[in-house]
Order: C-alpha cells, then structure tokens, then sequence
C-alpha cells in the first residue's frame, strides 16, 4: 500500500472497499473516521469509570482509615471524639 499525500478526489482510504470518488464522499469519510474515534475514546472513559468504580467497591481498608478505627477503639463509646481544628480565639494573632 502506497503512502504519499495526493490531491484527488478519487482516493482508497485505510481499506481497498474503502473508495471515495466525489468531494461529499471525502467529507462523509472524514466525519466517519471522526465518529470512530469519538466512539474509541469514549469506551476507553467508560472502561476507565468502570474500573475506578471496581476499585471503590472492594473493601480495602486503607492506612488512614485503620488509624481513625484505632482512635475510635482505644477512645472509647462514651467520649466524644475529639477534633483536631484549632480554635482562635477573639483578639489573638497569630504569627507570621
């Protein structure tokens, strides 16, 4: 198969069924070859989202997520937990 740049519009594009012999016919091809490639990368974001929402399912506890049950078990069920955002209080500045 021969690969050079023509300028002609009666061309084989990609396959030898695959002929166009009109301008329309060359435009027609090129939105053909455009919806396949909206349609290859769109199964690609489907597998994508599929696969992430695979991941989420599994239940794998995760370092940070065995920290906080940690906490949890060595604080015990009758104190609240204890948050750990500091508080300004009114007037104070704080350095720089």
């Amino acid at each position: 198969m021969e690969m050079h740049f023509i300028f002609s519009d009666k061309v084989v594009l990609l396959f030898d069924f695959w002929s166009v012999h009109s301008p329309a016919g060359m435009a027609f091809s090129v939105l053909v070859v455009l919806l396949l490639a909206v349609l290859y990368e769109s199964i690609k974001v489907g597998k994508a989202k599929l696969l992430h929402q695979a991941l989420m399912s599994l239940s794998i506890p995760t370092s940070q997520q065995l920290i906080e049950e940690m906490d949890q078990d060595s604080s015990g069920s009758d104190s609240p937990p204890v948050s750990k955002t500091r508080l300004r209080m009114p007037g104070s500045s704080e350095l720089k």
